[in-house]
C-alpha cells in the first residue's frame, strides 16, 4: 500500500512538473508580445526540433529498454519455478537419511527467494534476505557433499547436484535481473526534455487567447502517463504493473512441497 502510495504521488509529481513548465513557457511567451507588440514571437523550429525529436527518441529507449526487461523478468520466474520444483524432486534420489533435512533446506530456501521478491525495491533488505539464502545454500551444499561421499554409484553427482547448482544459480540471477535499471541521470533526462518540450508549447501558445489549449492538456497528460508507464514496467514490483501473476506460480511449487515430507 506505501509503494502505490508513492506511485500515485509519482504520477502528480509529473503532472506538476509539466503543467508548471506550460504555464512557465506561456507566461515568458506573454512577456515578449509585451515586450514586442507590434511582433508575432517567432518560433525556433531548429529548436524544437531537437528537442521533441531527442524527447522522443529517449521516450522510444527507455519504453524499448524497460519493456524487454520487464518480460525478462516474467521468462525468468517461470524457468525459476520449474528449476525449484526439479531440484525439490531431484531429493528423491539422495539418501533416505539426507531427505530430510534436505526438503527443509531447500523450502527454506525458496522462502527466503519470495521474501526478497516481497521486499524489493528495498535493497537493504534484499540483503538481508540474501544473506540468510546464502547461509541456507551452504547448508544444502554440505549436505549434498556429505551424501555423495557415502553414495558409491556417485548418483548424486548425476542428478541432485546439477539440479541444486541450477536452483543456486536461478536465485541469485533473478534477484540480479529485478535490480538491474538504467542509470537515474537518464529519468532525469527524460523529465527534463519533458519539462524543456512543455516550456516550448507554453511560449508557442502565448498567442492563443485560451489558457489551457486542447493540445497543451493533450500533451501534458500523455506525456505524464508515458513517463509514469516507464517507471511502472522498469519497478514492476511498486507501481500497478505487476508481476503478481507469475510470482504465485513460485507460491505454487512452495505449496506443493508441503505435501512431500
Amino acid at each position: 500500500m506505501i509503494h502505490l502510495t508513492l506511485v500515485f504521488f509519482a504520477l502528480i509529481a509529473l503532472l506538476f512538473i509539466l503543467w508548471s513548465s506550460v504555464y512557465l513557457g506561456r507566461r515568458y511567451g506573454v512577456r515578449q508580445l509585451q515586450k514586442h507588440a507590434k511582433k508575432k514571437l517567432e518560433v525556433v523550429g531548429v529548436a524544437e526540433g531537437s528537442v521533441f525529436g531527442l524527447l522522443g527518441l529517449l521516450i522510444a529507449f527507455t519504453f524499448s529498454g524497460a519493456y524487454e526487461r520487464y518480460e525478462s523478468r516474467k521468462l525468468h520466474i517461470l524457468e525459476e519455478a520449474n528449476i525449484f520444483d526439479t531440484a525439490y524432486e531431484m531429493i528423491d534420489f539422495a539418501p533416505k537419511k539426507y531427505q530430510p533435512a534436505l526438503r527443509h533446506d531447500v523450502r527454506e530456501y525458496l522462502d527466503l527467494h519470495l521474501a526478497s521478491y516481497r521486499d524489493l525495491p528495498s535493497v537493504w533488505l534484499v540483503e538481508q534476505d540474501m544473506y540468510k539464502a546464502i547461509a541456507v545454500q551452504h547448508r544444502i551444499w554440505n549436505t549434498v557433499v556429505t551424501a555423495n561421499e557415502t553414495d558409491p554409484n556417485h548418483g548424486l553427482t548425476q542428478l541432485v547436484v546439477p539440479a541444486m547448482s541450477k536452483m543456486f544459480s536461478a536465485f541469485h540471477s533473478g534477484i540480479n535481473m529485478s535490480l538491474v535499471h538504467p542509470p537515474p541521470i537518464v529519468f532525469f533526462l527524460l523529465v527534463g526534455l519533458a519539462s524543456l518540450g512543455g516550456f516550448l508549447v507554453g511560449y508557442n501558445v502565448a498567442e492563443s487567447q485560451q489558457k489551457h489549449p486542447v493540445h497543451v492538456l493533450c500533451y501534458i497528460l500523455l506525456t505524464a502517463f508515458i513517463i509514469y508507464l516507464i517507471l511502472n514496467l522498469e519497478y514492476p514490483r511498486i507501481g500497478f504493473v505487476r508481476l503478481a501473476t507469475f510470482d504465485q506460480m513460485l507460491v505454487d511449487v512452495r505449496e506443493d512441497m508441503n505435501y512431500t515430507n
